[in-house]
This record gives C-alpha cells, sequence and structure tokens, in this order.
C-alpha cells in the first residue's frame, strides 16, 4: 500500500511532467529568433591578450565589440574587470530591451601554459 504523501508526490510529478511536455510542445525552437553573445577575456600576463564580446549573428550590425584585458603589467586589473561587467550588463539590457530573454549562459575556459581566456556564451531567444 502507497502512503497518502507518496501517492500525492507522484500525482503531483506526473502533472508537472505533463505540463512540462505540453510547455514543451508550445515553445518548440522553431518558434524563436536565437541570438549568441560571446565574451572573450584574455587572462594573458601583462595585458597582451585580446578581448571582445562577439555576436552571431550580428545584432543591429554589430558583429563583435571591444572588452578590456583583465590583466596589466601589474596583475588583475579591477577597472577593467569593472568595465567589462559594464559592458556584458549594457548588451544584456539591451536585448531584454528589444524582447529577448535569456535562455542559458555557458562559462567556458582555455589555458596554455600560463596564459588563456575566460569565455562566456550567451543565449538568448524572442518569440517569432
Amino acid at each position: 500500500m502507497v502512503p497518502h504523501f507518496t501517492r500525492a508526490l507522484l500525482v503531483t510529478g506526473l502533472l508537472a511532467a505533463g505540463s512540462a511536455f505540453t510547455s514543451a510542445k508550445a515553445q518548440a525552437p522553431g518558434n524563436y529568433t536565437y541570438q549568441l553573445i560571446t565574451t572573450i577575456e584574455s587572462v594573458v600576463p601583462g595585458g597582451l591578450g585580446r578581448s571582445k564580446v562577439s555576436f552571431t549573428p550580428a545584432y543591429k550590425g554589430i558583429k563583435d565589440a571591444p572588452m578590456e584585458n583583465l590583466f596589466s603589467l601589474t596583475g588583475l586589473n579591477l577597472a577593467n574587470l569593472q568595465r567589462n561587467e559594464d559592458t556584458i550588463v549594457a548588451f544584456t539590457q539591451q536585448m531584454a530591451g528589444d524582447g529577448y530573454e535569456l535562455v542559458q549562459a555557458l562559462p567556458l575556459t582555455s589555458s596554455i601554459q600560463g596564459s588563456g581566456i575566460f569565455m562566456t556564451r550567451y543565449i538568448f531567444r524572442k518569440a517569432k
């Protein structure tokens, strides 16, 4: 015999699963326009790296925009970090204002012998 509490959880779970299936069906990928933003932040010592924001497809005619390197000759540059955060927030707010919603953010890193990059991919979508 299944206790009442367990049956209630099972029924709730089945209803939620059915609702999620219906919701996923209504929100099929073909019903959206997608926009990908990739931030690339260099961690090359001495500020010799390159950092940027890339848009796929181009967003309002912009394919990429510069960002600051995280390191300068003296080490981690907190002012550059703040400017990069301001840049990311500004683009995210602009996308939201244009009707896009952030679906997922994927952090990525790459490092080779003491230098490397931090990448984050932001996937946005907007109903067609």
